[in-house]
Formats: C-alpha cells, sequence, structure tokens
C-alpha cells in the first residue's frame, strides 16, 4: 500500500496526490542536532534530558558506540532520550559499529580519543568506502594514534594515548565538515582546549556554525570565523544540560518540495521557524526564489504553490544534502535549474548527484552533471518506466516521493533505507497525502 510504512523486502508505491495537499508536516527532530547534543552529554558531567530526538539508525548507531564506551544512555519516550555522562574520559573502548552513517562514523572517532582504552570503529560495505583519512591526520595532530586496518577507509584503530592539543593544528580542506564538528565537540575536555586553521576553505561549513551554536548554548567559549578559517573552542568541561531538538529542516524540505509543485498545495512544519540557524532551511529559500510562495504560521513555516516554477541557479556549498529536494523540484519547472557547491554529494550513502541524474531522466527531465553541479530542465513529468533506485539512500527516496505525488506510479526500492533519518516517512507521507 502507498502509505504503508516501509519494510518488507518490495518496493514502495509512492501514493499519488489526486487533489491539492492542505496541512502541517511533522518530522522529526533534526538529525544533525540529536546527535551533537548526543556526545555532548555523553561527555558531560551529570545527566542530561534531549526532548524531541530523533530515534533513527545513524542515532541509535551513535547511541550504541556511546554506550560501548561507557556512556549510560536510554529511551524514557519515543522521543526523549536520557544520558548519564562520563565527565570527560570515557572508561571503555571496544568495537564501535557506525552502521551506514559518516556522522556517527566521525563523532566516534573523536569520542574514541577521549576513551581510557582503545577502540576500533567500522561500518557497512558503503561506509567503509566513505572518506576518513582526515580524521586519522585531524586526531594525530592532537595526539591520538589512528590507523586503518585495512585498504579501506574503516575499520579504523584509534589509540587514546595523551589527547592535547598541543599549540595550533593547521589542516588542509577535510573532505567534510564532520571532521571538524567531531572535534571541536570533545574540545571542552582536552586539557588546552582546540584552534585549528583550515586552509583552503570547508565544504558544508554551515554545519560547523550549527556545533559551534550548540557549545555556545550550554556556556562554552568557541568560535567559527569562517572568512579566516579558523575555529577555537576553550577547555571548560561542560555539566549535565536539558535541550529540545527543532523539527528536522532537512526532513521538512521534502514537505516544501511537494508544496512548490503540486498545484494549491500548501504544506508548513509546526515548530520550525523562519529563522532557524539549520542550514537545509536554505531549500525553503530556493523554493520560494523558484517562485513558490513563504507562508509563516504561528506555530512554524512552510510553502504554498501558486503556479508553475521557474528556473534558477544556486550555490548549495552550505546545504549540499537539501538540494535533492530542490533537485526533485526542478523536474517540474518551466525552465532551467542549476545547482552548484555538490562536491560532497558523490562520497554519501550513494552518488547522489549520479543517483538523482538518472531517475529524473526517468521521468521526462533533461539532466546534465558535474562532478559538483547538475543542471535539471524540467517537464510535465510522466509515469517513470521502471523502478526507482534508490541505493539505499534515504534523501533519493524521499525526493523521489515528491515527483512521485504527481505522476503516480512511482515504484520506490529499499524503502527501508528512510530508517536512517526518518523510519516512519512512508507512513507520514501517505497520510499527508491521503488526508488532502
Amino acid at each position: 500500500m502507498s502509505g504503508a510504512p516501509a519494510g518488507g523486502g518490495g518496493p514502495w508505491l509512492a501514493p499519488r496526490a489526486t487533489k491539492p495537499v492542505v496541512g502541517a508536516l511533522r518530522p522529526p527532530g533534526s538529525k544533525s542536532l540529536t546527535q551533537r547534543w548526543l556526545l555532548l552529554a555523553a561527555l558531560a558531567e551529570g545527566t542530561s534530558t534531549i526532548w524531541n530526538a530523533l530515534r533513527s539508525d545513524d542515532v541509535e548507531a551513535l547511541a550504541g558506540g556511546l554506550r560501548a564506551l561507557g556512556a549510560n544512555i536510554r529511551w524514557t519516550g519515543i522521543d526523549s532520550i536520557e544520558v548519564h555522562g562520563v565527565a570527560g574520559r570515557f572508561p571503555r573502548g571496544g568495537t564501535l559499529d557506525a552502521r551506514e552513517g559518516g556522522t556517527p562514523a566521525r563523532f566516534l572517532m573523536a569520542a574514541a580519543a577521549m576513551a581510557s582504552k582503545p577502540c576500533t570503529i567500522d561500518g557497512s560495505a558503503r561506509l567503509r568506502k566513505r572518506p576518513m583519512e582526515d580524521g586519522v591526520r585531524l586526531l594525530g595532530a592532537l595526539g591520538a594514534k589512528a590507523r586503518r586496518t585495512d585498504s579501506t577507509q574503516l575499520p579504523m584503530e584509534v589509540r587514546p594515548h595523551e589527547v592535547d592539543t598541543a599549540g595550533d593544528i593547521e589542516i588542509d580542506r577535510p573532505a567534510s565538515s564532520q571532521f571538524l564538528s567531531a572535534v571541536a565537540l570533545v574540545a571542552p575536555w582536552l586539557p588546552g582546549g582546540l584552534h585549528v586553521r583550515v586552509r583552503g576553505g570547508l565544504p558544508s561549513a554551515s554545519y560547523l556554525a550549527m556545533t559551534v551554536a550548540c557549545l555556545r548554548h550550554l556556556g562554552a567559549r568557541a568560535d567559527w570565523n569562517e572568512a579566516r578559517g579558523e575555529l577555537g573552542v576553550d577547555a571548560g568541561p561542560l555539566k549535565g544540560f536539558e535541550v529540545h531538538v527543532e523539527p528536522d529542516a532537512s526532513s521538512a524540505a521534502y514537505g516544501w518540495a511537494l508544496a512548490a509543485v503540486c498545484p494549491g498545495s500548501e504544506i508548513w512544519i509546526p515548530g520550525l521557524h523562519a529563522d532557524s540557524s539549520q542550514p537545509d532551511m536554505a531549500v525553503r529559500a530556493a523554493l520560494i526564489a523558484l517562485g513558490a510562495q513563504s507562508v509563516e504560521h504561528a506555530d512554524g513555516c512552510g510553502v504554498r504553490h501558486v503556479g508553475r516554477l521557474h528556473g534558477g541557479e544556486f550555490d548549495a556549498s552550505l546545504w549540499p544534502d537539501g538540494s535533492l529536494a530542490v533537485m526533485a523540484a526542478a523536474a517540474t519547472v518551466h525552465g532551467r535549474v542549476r545547482i552548484g557547491g555538490l562536491e560532497t554529494l558523490g562520497a554519501k550513502e550513494s552518488d547522489r548527484i549520479e543517483a538523482m541524474r538518472a531517475w529524473l531522466q526517468s521521468v521526462g527531465a533533461h539532466v546534465e552533471r558535474g562532478p559538483d553541479w547538475i543542471l535539471i530542465e524540467g517537464c510535465e513529468p510522466g509515469t517513470p518506466s521502471d523502478l526507482v533506485e534508490t541505493h539505499r539512500d534515504h534523501r533519493i527516496a524521499m525526493s523521489a516521493a515528491v515527483v512521485g505525488a504527481l505522476t503516480g506510479g512511482m515504484r520506490i526500492t529499499n524503502p527501508v533505507c528512510v530508517e536512517k533519518s526518518w523510519p516512519d516517512f512512508c507512513a507520514v507521507w501517505g497520510g499527508l497525502i491521503g488526508s488532502a
């Protein structure tokens, strides 16, 4: 059934919208924020509570690794986590399974540097191919010993040794900002704090800014100066805390994209406001730039359809993952949409640029691509002739669901992949469209 939860072995038939979709979409808490608060809570002294946390595969992978290191983490409700922290030093080591997640892997590398015993970080076959070498160099600069134990990027062994900043650190542009976020999150417990200079810029720097905002919220002295490429976090252990996680803008993006392309539709996200600092809020701005209308309710913001979208050009270097929702909307535009700044998308859960090119062409759009850009010339989408291959990538599945609402007949492979970020996406999506 189109609205059934993801699961089982077969493809998911994305529901078709037979009339305008008007209503509230309620995505779970932010995946990026949940993981940042979780690592901080595990290191803090005392008890922390995280409300509206996302319970997904990535979060469970990170939580499982932190539990293995000695933090006491338990779900006290469907979306609330209680964490008893270790006051800066994890008492154990061992094998930490990051599953499919790049963020869990990189955060666990930094956590392993704060452990009392050696650790090995591992994950899925796809994760073993994703870039990790920058983490080896960065942890080495802090005094930890990290090395790959095979020809792949993972498994990786981390021996904590005597972790210290040993003065300033200079690194070349890393493959992901997650490496900097990871060491920033453990920095309050480093004897000398942290000062890193990044040469050549930082991909997705907005996510490091989010990390710094989390640290500041807890009272840490932290700063990221993008113009100078300098990250600084002062030493100063943090106490337990209580925090409420915003709805996930990365997941909300697909609701906004649907509203932008489905005639007569309007979708808003309760609890998520236009001034949110989440990087993927840029998706909403991009859709408005393409011709959708901004909607702001007292309890959240959204998007309204006011006619067929037109072309445009965007630099998505600060929101590369969110660009997939804009690509999906671009399949229907009158004109061309060019999106650049996508250098990190080739090494995600899939080669996201190529995966999007393939299925967008299956619905009739003309697509060109390069290593860090995509150009989409929209069309009146027809029924796809075959399955949409997700490559087990949650963002591919969600973006295909947007166009599937217009075309009908969109069968999406491996729908269980949405568990990485929104376990009940298929059911919620089906309910949104079915209740329209």
